[in-house]
């Protein structure tokens, strides 16, 4: 630990942090300490400006050798590490203008089950049937890492299957009930996303779950584990679901993008883009964009016209498909939600306008 900077100091700043009900703590040399609430950022009561020393305290006492020789190789590392509490973080750790910043994740260990993250039903019905390849998105910080470990934990206590999870790095741990679940870290138990999911078709598996997908070869593995008859989830970051079919196709090169575009519309049973939106009285709540696999949807998948699934979102709502403004306008009409709050999450704010009128 560097002079001046205390394991006892390092534990209160994280101490605060957990009673704050804090997601996020950025460190930044040469300014406060902040943490994200709520979505939102602030800086922690009656703490001193981030040093320089402070940074490398927090590395001393949460980072692995290992870690720091990566870091020294690489300049940048992210891990993960549980607490003398229990308490589950994810660790970023980059260089900025020569000197260390930091960012440590508390991972809510609470998972919450379908009806307490208000999962639409026609989703819900998706999952339960076992198959297929199911994304769900979203930006940043919009909760997609807790609907994957309620999607995780369902099955897990419902149904007897094997689960097998790829990420980069592991976040929630898992307690086997009537599932079987092996939980792999990329550059640790597998050498890539890829390599991953090859190695799920030469074994029994039955849920294939990961954090992200990176490229061609690997998009191609799961839409063949998709089309069988594996459940395969996968989490994209994105701002819609046109946006996420937008990331994956663009994963493809040009001249195979046709023909996996068909294998694609087959393969996909689902798609969701989901919010966390302000909920009056404090807290956030969910709000979701569904999609889920019909005729017109894989028609408008299958021939890359991706613009014309909105509106295939928008006429099927029988189906249990919803927009994102219909979301975001029914928690208005509910009085949870304000309506500046949902025009800030709506990618189309003039249609949700007209829709509040």
């Amino acid at each position: 630990m560097p002079e001046g900077t205390s394991h006892l100091e390092v534990s209160r700043i994280i101490t605060k942090a957990i009673q704050m009900r804090g997601a996020v703590l950025h460190l930044q040399p040469g300014a406060l300490p902040l943490l994200r609430v709520d979505g939102e950022l602030r800086s922690i009561a009656d703490e001193p400006v981030v040093t320089l020393e402070l940074v490398s305290g927090f590395l001393d006492m949460l980072a692995e050798q290992t870690h720091k020789e990566q870091l020294d190789r690489d300049r940048q590392i992210i891990f993960s590490k549980e607490l003398e509490n229990h308490q589950r973080v994810i660790v970023h750790v980059e260089h900025e203008r020569g000197r260390l910043v930091m960012a440590v994740r508390f991972v809510d260990q609470r998972i919450f089950s379908f009806e307490e993250l208000r999962i639409p039903p026609a989703f819900q019905n998706v999952i339960q049937q076992g198959r297929g390849l199911v994304v769900v998105s979203g930006p940043h910080d919009a909760g997609k890492s807790s609907l994957v470990a309620s999607i995780i934990e369902t099955v897990n206590a419902t149904v007897s299957k094997r689960i097998v999870t790829l990420e980069a790095p592991i976040e929630r741990v898992f307690t086997n009930k009537k599932s079987f679940i092996e939980q792999r870290e990329i550059g640790i138990d597998v050498p890539s996303w890829a390599a991953g999911a090859r190695s799920v078709k030469e074994t029994d598996v039955d849920m294939l779950v990961l954090g992200d997908c990176v490229d061609g070869d690997e998009l191609k593995e799961l839409v063949m584990l998709g089309e069988g008859d594996l459940l395969v989830v996968l989490m994209v970051e994105a701002l819609s679901v046109m946006h996420a079919l937008d990331i994956l196709h663009g994963y493809l090169m040009p001249e195979e993008q046709a023909s996996w575009r068909m294998a694609l519309s087959r393969a996909l049973s689902a798609i969701v883009n989901m919010r966390l939106v302000p909920r009056i009285g404090g807290g956030r709540i969910p709000v979701y964009e569904v999609y889920v696999k019909n005729t017109l949807g894989q028609a408008a998948i299958g021939s890359g016209h991706f613009v014309q699934l909105e509106n295939v979102i928008a006429s099927s709502s029988h189906e249990g498909m919803q927009t994102l403004n219909g979301a975001l306008a029914d928690v208005v009409r509910n009085g949870e939600v304000t309506p500046e709050n949902a025009l800030q999450e709506s990618t189309a704010p003039d249609q949700l306008k007209a829709l509040f009128r």
